[in-house]
């Protein structure tokens, strides 16, 4: 629930019905300057095609898609990627997303979840760590073993 709008945050996947809503998003969309060159600007439409393979989610609120979120599983790792329009941002929807992403993990039996975010990201670098993902070798990457869960915290929960 958004406690600044009282709406309720939950995650559906993507269906082809979604497209033109989140081309509509990603033409609105303003990056943040942390954002690491994602989403690019060139061709949302050619951008949100290389992701269809991949498990996608969408928050919606009044309607509107306010946030996306991708787990590109490659192996038994999936990445996370989410992207929340910057009109809705501290509203708590990268949370529901993430968590969305981690479960998804779960249910595909992937052994690890991670993400990449820059350095100065401080939200998500944050988010990740209170949802107990753990710093990588690489600045600014962070990861979630799955098959190790009695060491983490429901993510759930935080």
């Amino acid at each position: 629930m958004d406690a600044k709008t009282g709406q309720e945050l939950r995650p559906t996947r993507v269906v082809a019905e979604d497209r033109k809503a989140l081309i509509d998003m990603y033409e609105s969309f303003d990056p943040k300057g942390a954002a690491m060159g994602l989403p690019p600007w060139i061709d949302s439409n050619r951008w949100l095609n290389s992701l269809e393979p991949f498990p996608n989610f969408v928050i919606r609120i009044s309607g509107r898609i306010v946030g996306h979120g991708v787990l590109c599983v490659e192996g038994d790792t999936g990445e996370t990627a989410i992207f929340v329009h910057q009109d809705w941002r501290g509203h708590g929807i990268g949370k529901v997303l993430l968590i969305e992403l981690i479960e998804e993990g779960r249910r595909l039996g992937l052994r690890r979840v991670w993400g990449m975010a820059a350095p100065d990201n401080f939200v998500m670098l944050r988010l990740a760590e209170s949802l107990g993902f753990v710093p990588g070798s690489d600045l600014g990457v962070f990861h979630l073993d799955l098959k190790k869960e009695d060491e983490h915290a429901d993510p759930a929960a935080a």
